[in-house]
């Protein structure tokens, strides 16, 4: 057996030591202690330093959860009240338009003697047919007017009443929303107290469907 041995040159008299006595030498257990006291305290800074905090900002996260959920729902409610109300708003002003172009178009095409008392959108829904299912059940739409005329020897009145609609349905406001359904001419009720007799002029325009 020829055993193996270091000398250590920085310090005559004493045989150097390998890293294998280091650890199973005289001192090796106290050594091998303070190396896991050190890895030990190694992983604790580390856990400390990066793992903590990570977690803490996810605990935080996930605490703030319910609340930003909650937000949410808020501002998805919000916004669908701000879209009903804006698409009211559209649909408002679609309507003042249509409006607006129907009096553009009944003050062109109205004449002189003629005078418009009452316009009157009405929008009824008709009976179900037998066997029909209720949701394709639509609302129809129409316009009633109501005008006054005066009443004159001969028939200037009737041709002005016919010329009157035939015009209003010729106007492209008009022609491309309503059709002529019926009209009707009352005779005078009264007299007014200059003595003049009033004809009472009834036209009912039908909505259309497309």
């Amino acid at each position: 057996m020829n055993p193996r041995f270091s000398i250590d040159l920085l310090r005559p008299g004493q045989v150097a030591q390998t890293w294998e006595d280091w650890f199973i030498g005289p001192q090796g257990r106290r050594r091998l202690i303070l190396f896991f006291l050190f890895g030990v305290a190694v992983l604790l800074v580390i856990l400390v330093g990066g793992i903590l905090p990570t977690y803490w900002r996810l605990s935080d996260d996930l605490s703030a959860l319910p609340n930003l959920r909650r937000d949410l729902a808020t501002t998805e409610g919000d916004l669908n009240l701000l879209r009903a109300n804006l698409q009211a708003l559209a649909g408002e002003s679609r309507r003042q338009v249509r409006w607006a172009e129907l009096l553009t178009a009944f003050s062109q095409q109205t004449p002189p003697t003629l005078k418009l008392m009452k316009m009157e959108a009405v929008r009824t829904v008709p009976p179900a047919q037998p066997g029909a299912p209720p949701g394709e059940v639509r609302p129809e739409g129409s316009l009633r007017i109501e005008a006054i005329t005066p009443l004159v020897p001969g028939s200037p009145p009737l041709l002005e009443i016919a010329q009157f609609m035939a015009g209003l349905m010729r106007d492209p406001a008009v022609n491309k929303r309503f059709t002529l359904k019926s009209w009707e001419i009352k005779p005078p009720v009264g007299v007014t107290p200059e003595g003049q007799q009033f004809l009472n002029v009834s036209i009912l325009l039908g909505e259309r469907t497309s």
